[in-house]
């Protein structure tokens, strides 16, 4: 098939007005009456943001935009146009002193019609007036998104600018709506004509040539133009000659759509863009990509770029961000809350990234206007981004109240439906069930935020995955983040030695200095005050290796249920409000790709354990236990799980493992599985192994190693995983020891405990011999029996206490610091917060306003607000000494194990202090 004619004018129909502008900050409002009389200019770059030159970054505006710029001679008589692809927010458009137009609205593109304004053969002026949200246009009232609230909100001329010609008559419009089971793609396009008396035709054209040129389809129409019709939609539908090419992460093909209006001897006004040939539906509760099971594999993009404050990186910028997501094994980038610009989608279309366009309703201010404003500008983002292949699931807003009623997300939802060829839609990223909106949904999928430490995952997970729900895909529209430490000596020499303006203690400079959840600006002042006996890059490490172990383990968790389609990480980059990302500040991988893909892939290898049951109180109830840490000679049976996402079935796969002691590196078990098989979309067992935990006398890592191979004629590549767990000495307590101790415990904290030490006394009173109280309630025989050198151990439980209490996250959004004491020293905590600790951590801290002179053992620090709050201390009291704790030594938090017996992390931390206590 050859080309189709393809001649066009041979004078310029388009002039860039991009580059060199001048720009007048008006934040006084002062320059009204006569702008150069007053007025200072500065240079300003298009398309860009006026905060790249003006420090202030809270004031709404006005600020000035000018520039002059000629327009040729031969254009006289024709239609012109200025073409914007964004101001954000509103702006009022003048052409040599003439109102052009207002336009309101900064995520999608705009024409102002200026032909009656403009001076042909001559030096013409353009100045535009803008304000982005704040005073005159508040954010919630104006689909400011999240921006606002990750740094700034930007304004300005953010996006290119030309002046065009206009023909008279214009497609615009075009979408290509691939038709994968007839091999076609049907396109829809409308017309734009200058209104006549009398009916009229057209011819619109359309050909699509394949990545190497080659024309594959071609298809000419005739559109009838009714007399005094300004717009005329209409479609057409293109047969593939060749066999198609499906568009896929893996296998990105495009193919390149040419629509034109014919003239006589050229095109009167064409269009041109690239698409794929890629169908995404669902079935039951799984997400099908072009026929087969696809897990998504997101992370979260608020739109944060430093060095340009707007959201317009380079495409060198781009690419290499959607690179070193697919190294680290997502398939999928979340843009949440903000529009990206028209580059992103078209890498992400030529790299095999899906994309998840979320839309910019946040904590919306719900009026009738808002409403009307909502509709208008979503439309025009629909039409605008809808055509590009990565663009795979669109939410309509994120964590939305009841003020977002139910006939307004009925009609978004069913617009944004109309618009997108029945693209799958959610109405409410995070669902109105969590975030107290409606519990009617308008959505094709569930989607929750679940932002919690890891033990209480799995009752989230069994009450929201319940099997009575209508079946649809489950994706976590954003979670699993983890607070890390921002190393300020590094920031410090990438930005030669100042803190950049977003670090800055200075609401004008940085908005989000003025935040009291976040103090990433004071973090500096609020360290150096602390006086902690590690260096920043000790808690960075403690930070970076915490994080790693919690999101292994919530990802590798959440692999094992079947109904879980995928998720979305917050998230992609380091920003003013969160160290919680997965790339740092500069956007490199703060883990290594390769050991971040064992665990975000489309094939998982992960552990379940045994259940264990227990007939409590005349019936059957469930034990929770500690899979992660066991006594020594007790036997580990992890179950090896395989969650299997892949282009093909996993088919006679060989699985081996091996169980290593990583002190001396002695083999504790070692095996082979073959024959084995796994289905694309499947979630199975693959075999359980039963290993011996070895003898020790302290504690020791063991780590499983599995590597499950497919056969020589399977393309998918080998899967390997690695876990570690932990064996403790078994419990060495002495009968004299024993006999030394008392137990008091009305907050049965320690239940259980007689049975691991039947020669304790509890609630006898304290006798000559005895050394040493564990107590869950301070009382005052306790103080006095230290005042006479006895020793305590006590778990404050409750805020009557002798000590404030705070309830705190374990894990998020902090760091645990293990301290330079005998107690901690003896723990195998390795200087950041493993698994080790599962059993062991609590939601509650000691204020340390309330505290006595001490040596901390284990503190906090949260990661937000640079704030230390104590798990366990140790206090001189008289002649005595009182170690006192918030440690969960019961567990009995969410999934954690149930009492002292089941919880042998806990166990072993009880018995080095009870030791430390005796022997002092």
């Amino acid at each position: 098939m050859t080309d189709m004619k393809m001649n066009m004018p041979k004078s310029v129909d388009r002039i860039s007005l991009n580059g060199k502008w001048e720009a007048s900050i008006d934040f006084a409002h002062a320059f009204r009456e006569d702008l150069n009389a007053h007025t200072q200019w500065r240079d300003i770059i298009v398309p860009g943001c006026w905060e790249q030159i003006e420090a202030n970054k809270q004031a709404d505006g006005p600020v000035w935009y000018r520039r002059s710029f000629d327009v040729p001679s031969e254009w006289m008589g024709r239609r012109v146009a200025l073409d914007f692809g964004g101001v954000n927010y509103y702006c009022e458009i003048y052409v040599n002193g003439g109102l052009a137009c207002k336009h309101e609205g900064g995520w999608s593109g705009f024409q102002a019609r200026v032909e009656g304004l403009l001076a042909f053969g001559a030096e013409n002026e353009l100045l535009i007036m803008v304000y982005k949200q704040g005073v005159r246009f508040p954010l919630r009232a104006s689909l400011a998104g999240f921006l606002p609230d990750v740094g700034v909100i930007f304004g300005g001329i953010w996006k290119p600018v030309h002046l065009q010609l206009v023909p008279d008559v214009v497609i615009r419009d075009v979408f290509a709506k691939p038709r994968v089971l007839h091999q076609a793609v049907e396109v829809e396009f409308t017309l734009l004509t200058v209104p006549s008396d009398t009916e009229c035709s057209v011819t619109v054209a359309a050909e699509i040539k394949d990545k190497h040129g080659k024309v594959v389809s071609r298809k000419e129409q005739t559109v009838k133009i009714p007399s005094a019709v300004e717009r005329v939609e209409d479609k057409l539908w293109l047969m593939f000659e060749d066999a198609i090419s499906l568009w896929s992460p893996e296998s990105p093909t495009l193919y390149q759509l040419h629509v034109a209006v014919l003239g006589d001897t050229c095109e009167i006004s064409s269009h041109d863009c690239r698409f794929g040939m890629k169908e995404l539906e669902i079935y039951r509760d799984q997400f099908l990509l072009n026929g087969k099971p696809i897990y998504l594999r997101g992370v979260l993009h608020w739109g944060w770029y430093a060095d340009t404050i707007a959201p317009i990186p380079s495409r060198d910028e781009i690419r290499e961000e959607l690179k070193r997501v697919k190294e680290s094994g997502f398939n999928l980038v979340k843009h949440c809350l903000y529009v990206p610009v028209k580059d992103y989608y078209e890498l992400a279309d030529e790299m095999g990234v899906l994309l998840w366009q979320e839309m910019p309703m946040w904590l919306p201010e719900v009026t009738p206007e808002f409403k009307e404003r909502t509709f208008a500008q979503f439309e025009s983002i629909l039409r605008e981004v809808r055509n590009h292949p990565s663009l795979s699931i669109w939410t309509l807003g994120c964590e939305l109240d009841q003020s977002a009623d139910s006939t307004f997300l009925q009609e978004l939802y069913a617009m944004a439906k109309s618009l997108t060829d029945q693209a799958i839609i959610r109405d409410n990223s995070g669902s109105g069930e969590c975030y107290g909106g409606l519990l009617k949904e308008y959505a094709d999928f569930y989607d929750y935020h679940f932002y919690t430490d890891f033990h209480f995952f799995p009752d989230l997970l069994s009450q929201f995955a319940g099997s009575w729900r209508e079946d649809k895909p489950w994706v976590f529209g954003e979670f699993c983040d983890y607070d890390e430490f921002r190393n300020l000596d590094t920031t410090l020499a990438d930005h030669g030695g100042e803190l950049p303006w977003w670090l800055q203690y200075d609401e004008a400079v940085n908005p989000v200095a003025k935040e009291e959840r976040w103090q990433y600006s004071r973090q500096a002042e609020k360290l150096a005050k602390l006086n902690l006996p590690f260096s920043h890059a000790q808690l960075w490490n403690n930070a970076n290796r915490s994080a790693f172990v919690y999101r292994k383990a919530v990802l590798e968790f959440v692999r094992t249920y079947a109904k879980i389609s995928g998720y979305v990480i917050t998230s992609i980059k380091d920003n003013p409000i969160a160290t919680s990302a997965v790339f740092d500040d500069k956007g490199q991988p703060k883990q290594l790709p390769e050991k971040f893909r064992m665990m975000n892939d489309a094939t998982v290898m992960t552990l379940t354990w045994d259940n264990r049951r227990s007939w409590i109180g005349g019936g059957d109830r469930l034990v929770r236990w500690d899979p992660f840490n066991y006594t020594a000679g007790t036997f580990i049976r992890p179950h090896l799980i395989i969650s299997h996402y892949g282009s093909s079935p996993l088919e006679d796969g060989l699985l081996t493992w091996k169980m290593v002691a990583e002190a001396d590196g002695n083999v504790l078990g070692e095996g082979v599985l073959s024959s084995v098989v796994v289905h694309t979309g499947e979630v199975r067992e693959i075999g359980v192994l039963e290993i011996a935990a070895p003898e020790v006398e302290t504690p020791s890592a063991v780590t499983l190693r599995a590597t499950l191979t497919m056969a020589s004629t399977s393309d998918e590549a080998p899967v390997c995983n690695a876990w570690t767990l932990w064996v403790y000495p078994k419990p060495a307590l002495t009968l004299e020891e024993q006999s030394m101790l008392v137990l008091d415990d009305p907050f049965h904290v320690f239940a259980g405990l007689s049975t691991i030490y039947p020669g304790i006394r509890t609630q006898t009173g304290l006798q000559d011999n005895t050394r040493v109280v564990i107590t869950s309630q301070l009382l005052p025989e306790h103080e006095s029996f230290m005042e006479q050198g006895g020793k305590v151990l006590f778990v404050q439980r409750s805020q009557y206490g002798p000590f404030a209490l705070k309830q705190l996250s374990f894990s998020r959004e902090s760091l645990q610091l293990f301290h330079d004491h005998p107690v901690m020293n003896r723990y195998p905590h390795e200087g950041h917060t493993s698994l080790s600790m599962f059993g062991l951590a609590t939601d509650t801290v000691f204020d340390y306003a309330s505290l006595p002179a001490h040596q901390p053992l284990m503190e906090r620090l949260d990661a937000r607000l640079f704030e230390r709050a104590g798990y366990m201390f140790e206090s001189a009291q008289g002649q005595g000494t009182l170690i006192a704790t918030t440690l969960r030594f019961e567990g009995g938090l969410g999934a954690q194990p149930q009492g002292i017996v089941n919880n042998t992390g806990a166990r072993y931390l009880l018995d080095t202090t009870i030791k430390y206590l005796l022997e002092g």
